[in-house]
């Protein structure tokens, strides 16, 4: 995707501190004054080269019946085999039991052109797979900068932070209503933790939000994702995730769409509110 085509010019970040135009509001959010350094990086966000989102598959995603059969055997939160979860660097539970799943059973045919390819002749149940909460390992404590606290923002906020009970482990986290979760073996479960916080502040979350959601979802992940960006920046965490993949997946949800100056000032001021909910003193 090329640069020039989402990309805004400092020029133009700029003029949204006089510009005072509201089209097509899409969030119930407190503008914030425009910061000089945010329009900076925002422009940085939709301009720079973008990396790769390997983030978000490392995990193997399982049909929507493998799904269902994982979750009627109590399946809650990621699911693997045995040998990705040492990929991971996690070990099996001694005593867990594997969780059934459907795979299918191939065999060898040639097709009318006379070359060999493999066809489906039936499914068998297998038990391979293990939840996260099956697993142990190295895990490193909760990270928190010294300036901000998760607990004080959501305590300031009304945000709840539930259970994360996906089968897909590529999903980093969701939120809805005033809740959020976060993957347990997400990669950088800070700067999902400032994603889904943009959800909410932005009011994608609400009941008015959800629907207008799903219309205008590569919009309103631009904001959240934006939102994070700036977040992780401003708190000096920049080792808490990677800048150039959050880039990408910037520029993959706008894909050619160009955000509004709305959106954009919506952005700026949820990103002000989530820092000002955490700041200590």
């Amino acid at each position: 995707m090329e640069a020039t085509r989402l990309g805004f010019s400092i020029l133009r970040l700029k003029a949204l501190m006089v510009s005072e135009r509201l089209t097509k509001p899409r969030a119930r959010t407190e503008q914030a004054p425009v910061n000089i350094e945010w329009q900076r990086l925002l422009n940085e966000a939709l301009t720079l080269e973008p990396g790769e989102l390997t983030s978000y598959n490392r995990f193997y995603n399982y049909s929507l019946l493998n799904q269902l059969l994982l979750h009627s055997q109590g399946a809650r939160g990621p699911v693997a085999t045995y040998a990705k979860w040492q990929e991971l660097g996690r070990q099996v539970q001694k005593g867990s039991k594997a969780k059934a799943i459907l795979r299918p059973i191939f065999y060898k045919d040639t097709n009318d052109q006379g070359e060999e390819e493999q066809q489906v002749k039936g499914f068998k149940m297998v038990n391979c797979l293990f939840t996260a909460s099956e697993t142990e390992g190295d895990d490193l404590p909760e990270y928190e900068p010294p300036t901000w606290s998760k607990q004080r923002a959501l305590g300031a906020l009304a945000i709840a932070q539930v259970d994360f009970e996906e089968i897909n482990g590529n999903i980093a986290g969701y939120s809805y209503d005033r809740n959020l979760a976060i993957n347990p073996v997400a990669k950088y479960p800070f700067k999902t933790l400032h994603h889904e916080l943009g959800h909410i502040i932005l009011g994608h979350t609400s009941e008015t939000g959800a629907e207008e959601y799903r219309r205008h979802r590569g919009l309103m992940e631009f904001q959240a994702e934006s939102t994070a960006y700036l977040a992780m920046n401003e708190l000096d965490t920049t080792d808490q995730f990677d800048a150039a993949e959050s880039r990408a997946y910037i520029r993959g949800w706008l894909k050619d769409e160009e955000p509004e100056d709305a959106a954009i000032k919506q952005v700026f001021g949820a990103t002000d509110k989530i820092l000002k909910a955490g700041r200590q003193g």
